[in-house]
């Protein structure tokens, strides 16, 4: 389980280069119980989604390359065994990083989130004229990261599900298909 977070630790991998994430999961290694999808309501963050199980939270102050620094306020919960990681991130940039294209923006998270691993799929999407990027990577240990990223003004989001070698993620569409910004 403790892999899997390391693992999910280098997804976000901010286009200046720097990120990191805390391993703060508490379920048993071991435990066959499923948690029940239920809604998680972020107000600070504006979003709404379903996880499998409460998610832990967590907030770390990362320093860019141009000199200024952003939070990244982190929500997680693990599935199937510890298998399976479900997250999502967010954090603000300054209107000076932001401006230019969404989508240039949106590709230099996405190719910093890549770097050492293969990149499977990409597709430039939407959520409700919001833009974004869904993505698939897997790394050389056979790692899967599935990524949904959006640029909401100054805000960027990033739902990720980190899976095991040989794992599905159960509850997929549940989490990906229920984000809402509010």
């Amino acid at each position: 389980m403790r892999k899997l977070w390391m693992k999910m630790a280098v997804v976000l991998v901010l286009f200046a280069g720097v990120a990191a994430a805390q391993d703060t999961s508490s379920q048993a290694a071991g435990s066959a119980k499923v948690a029940p999808m239920q809604t998680f309501t972020s107000t600070d963050g504006r979003f709404s989604i379903v996880f499998p199980g409460v998610p832990q939270q967590t907030s770390q102050v990362v320093n860019l390359k141009n000199g200024e620094s952003t939070t990244i306020y982190q929500f997680s919960a693990e599935a199937d065994n510890g298998n399976t990681s479900y997250i999502v991130m967010y954090n603000d940039y300054s209107a000076a990083i932001v401006g230019g294209s969404p989508q240039a923006l949106l590709e230099r998270t996405r190719d910093g989130a890549v770097a050492g691993k293969t990149l499977l799929t990409d597709v430039a999407i939407d959520l409700n004229g919001v833009p974004g990027r869904a993505y698939t990577a897997v790394d050389s240990d056979g790692y899967n990261y599935e990524v949904h990223e959006f640029l909401a003004g100054i805000r960027f989001y990033q739902l990720i599900i980190t899976t095991s070698k040989g794992f599905t993620a159960t509850q997929h569409g549940a989490f990906m298909n229920s984000f809402r910004l509010l």
